[in-house]
C-alpha cells in the first residue's frame, strides 16, 4: 500500500476514534468529525478496491436501500421542505455506513481502542454529570448528560455490553483462550476498575431515571441465552439462568416493595374526613381521590390559610409559576400531602425552610428531595400512573404522553395504511390528527414516539415490509448475528425502537449506525 493510502488510513482512525469520543458527548463535534470522515474518505479516492467492498456487502446495500426509500417516499409529500430536513439528519444513515464499510478495514485492536474509547468517554461524562447534579442547583435530571439522556442512557448500556464482553475474554472457560491483561495480578485490577465503572453507570442510569436502560439490559441478557443456548456450555447455561431469575426476583420484589410503601394508607387518609381546620375554617375535599404517599391529593385543602401562610414564608405568590413550569399552589398542595399533614397552616407550620425553597423550585414530593434515586423512579412512575387513572392525565408525564402519541400515530397509520403519508408529512399528519381529536398533547412538537411506528405512518405497509426484509436479508447474508456482541447491540436499537424516534435524531441515528458498521467490521476480524 503508498504512504498515501497508509497515511489516509492513520487520518481515518484517528477521525473515527474522535467521532466515537464525541458521540455520547457532543452533537457539534459529532457533525463535524462526520464531515471530515466523508472528505477524508473522498480524498483517499482508492474507488477501485472501495467498490469491490461495497459490492461484497450486504449491510451497506441495505442503508443504501432505506436511502432509496426515503427519497422515492418524498414523490407524495406536501411538506418537501420538512422532509429535506428530515433526510439531512438522516445522512449519517448513508454517509457512516459507506465510510466504514468501504474503507479499508481497521484491524481487530483498533476497534477494540475505539470501544475502549467509548466506555472511557461515557464513563468520563457520567462522572461529569454528578458533578453537575451537586453543582448546578436545580439542575433537572435530563440535563445531567451533555446529549439527550435517553441517548446518553443508550451509550450507557451499550458500554456495559463491552464491559461483560471484556471481562469474559479475560476469564474464559479455557485458560489458553485468554485474552486482555497479561498476568494475573492485571487481570484482577482490571476488573476491578471494570466493576467500578460498571456499577457507577449502573447508578446513573438510575441518576437520569432511565426506565428503559434497565429494561434494555434485561432483554440482552434473555435474548443472548436463547440465541446462543446451544452453543454455551450447560454451567453456563444455568448461570445465565440464575441470574436472569434473581434479576426478575429482585425486580418484582422491589416494585412490590415500592408500591406497597406508595400505597400504604398514612393516618390522615383512614377515619371519618374532618370538616374544618383547627382554626376553624372549613376543609375542601375533592373526589377524585388521587393518590400519592399513601394519602388522598385533593382532601384537607384549606385555601385561605394556605394563602395567609404562604405569603409569610415566601415572596412567591400561590398563582405563580414554578422554574420548572408548574404552578406553586399544585405544588405546594402535593409536598404537604406527600408529608402526611394538612393542608392548612398546621400543615404549612411543620415546613422548613429547605422545603419551602424546594416547592419554589417545582419540588412537589419531599421523596424527590431526599430519597433514593431508585425510590425517586418508582414514585414518579406510580404518580404518573395514579394521575391518569384518576384525571386521565398525560401531559408532561414521561410514560403516559407516549401511549397518547402511539395511540394517535396508530390512528394516522390506519388512515394511509399501504403507502403512508410521504417522508415530507410525518409531524403534520401526526399533529393534525392530534388537533383532530382534542388531544391534551395538541401543540406537541413529538409526533410518534416509535421507530417502528414512524415507519409505518411514513411509508406504509408496503415501505415497512420492504425495508424489514432488506434487513432481515442483509443480516443473514453478512452473517453479522454469530457475533453475540452484535446480537447484544441489535437488541438495544431494536428495543430502543419502541420508545423513542431513534433514527429521527442526529445524534441517534450516528449511534445506531456507528456501532452497527463498526461490529459488523470486528465481526469479520
Amino acid at each position: 500500500m503508498s504512504v498515501r493510502l497508509t497515511i489516509h488510513h492513520a487520518v481515518y482512525f484517528v477521525l473515527l476514534f474522535l467521532l466515537v469520543g464525541a458521540q455520547p458527548v457532543s452533537n457539534f463535534m459529532m457533525s463535524g468529525m462526520e464531515i471530515l470522515l466523508a472528505v477524508n474518505w473522498a480524498l483517499e479516492w482508492d474507488m477501485r478496491n472501495k467498490l469491490r467492498r461495497a459490492k461484497e456487502s450486504p449491510l451497506l446495500w441495505f442503508f443504501l436501500l432505506l436511502t432509496g426509500v426515503h427519497l422515492i417516499w418524498m414523490i407524495p409529500s406536501q411538506n418537501i421542505a420538512y422532509g429535506f430536513d428530515d433526510l439531512f439528519r438522516k445522512l449519517p444513515m448513508l454517509a457512516i455506513p459507506l465510510v466504514v464499510l468501504t474503507s479499508r478495514p481497521l484491524n481487530k485492536k483498533q476497534i477494540e481502542m475505539l470501544f475502549f474509547c467509548l466506555v472511557t468517554t461515557v464513563f468520563i461524562a457520567a462522572i461529569v454529570g454528578r458533578v453537575r447534579l451537586h453543582t448546578i442547583p436545580d439542575i433537572a435530571y435530563r440535563d445531567l448528560p451533555f446529549i439527550s439522556h435517553i441517548r446518553f442512557a443508550l451509550n450507557i448500556v451499550l458500554s456495559l455490553v463491552l464491559i461483560v464482553a471484556y471481562l469474559h475474554r479475560m476469564f474464559p472457560r479455557q485458560p489458553y483462550q485468554r485474552q486482555g491483561a497479561g498476568t494475573a495480578l492485571g487481570r484482577w485490577v482490571m476488573t476491578a476498575l471494570l466493576v467500578v465503572v460498571a456499577i457507577s453507570l449502573l447508578q446513573f442510569l438510575l441518576i437520569i431515571r432511565s426506565y428503559t436502560g434497565f429494561v434494555i439490559l434485561l432483554v440482552i441478557a434473555i435474548v443472548l441465552l436463547a440465541t446462543y443456548w446451544r452453543r454455551i456450555s450447560i454451567s453456563l447455561r444455568r448461570t445465565g439462568v440464575a441470574m436472569v431469575s434473581v434479576v426478575i426476583l429482585v425486580f418484582a420484589v422491589i416494585s412490590g416493595k415500592m408500591i406497597h410503601d406508595y400505597y400504604a394508607p398514612v393516618p390522615l387518609a383512614q377515619g371519618p374526613l374532618k370538616t374544618y381546620t383547627a382554626s376553624g375554617n372549613p376543609y375542601s375535599h375533592t373526589e377524585d381521590n388521587l393518590i400519592e404517599n399513601g394519602n388522598y391529593v385533593g382532601n384537607y385543602v384549606c385555601m385561605e390559610e394556605l394563602q395567609s401562610e404562604w405569603a409569610k414564608r415566601s415572596s412567591m405568590l400561590l398563582s405563580d409559576t414554578t422554574v420548572n413550569g408548574y404552578a406553586v399552589m399544585p405544588t405546594l398542595v402535593r409536598y404537604l400531602n406527600a408529608c402526611g399533614v394538612t393542608k392548612d397552616s398546621v400543615g404549612m407550620q411543620t415546613l422548613t425552610d429547605e422545603d419551602v425553597a424546594a416547592i419554589e423550585n417545582g419540588i412537589a414530593n419531599p421523596v424527590y428531595l431526599h430519597g433514593g434515586s431508585l425510590r425517586k423512579m418508582y414514585y414518579v412512575m406510580l404518580f404518573e400512573y395514579e394521575s391518569y387513572r384518576k384525571l386521565g392525565a398525560v401531559k408532561n408525564f414521561t410514560m403516559l404522553q407516549r401511549f397518547e402519541l402511539w395511540r394517535n400515530a396508530w390512528k394516522v397509520f390506519c388512515d394511509h395504511p399501504l403507502f403512508g403519508v410521504g417522508t415530507g408529512d410525518v409531524v403534520d399528519e401526526c399533529h393534525a390528527r392530534l388537533a383532530a381529536d382534542n388531544s391534551p398533547l395538541t401543540g406537541t412538537k413529538k409526533h410518534a414516539h416509535n421507530q417502528y411506528l414512524t415507519f409505518l405512518v411514513t411509508f406504509g405497509l408496503v415501505g415497512f415490509i420492504i425495508i424489514a426484509l432488506a434487513f432481515c436479508l442483509s443480516l443473514r447474508k453478512s452473517k453479522v448475528l454469530r457475533l453475540p456482541l452484535f446480537t447484544a447491540f441489535l437488541t438495544i436499537v431494536l428495543v430502543s425502537f419502541l420508545t423513542e424516534d431513534t433514527l429521527e435524531t442526529l445524534a441517534g441515528c450516528v449511534f445506531a449506525v456507528l456501532f452497527f458498521c463498526l461490529l459488523a467490521v470486528y465481526r469479520e476480524k
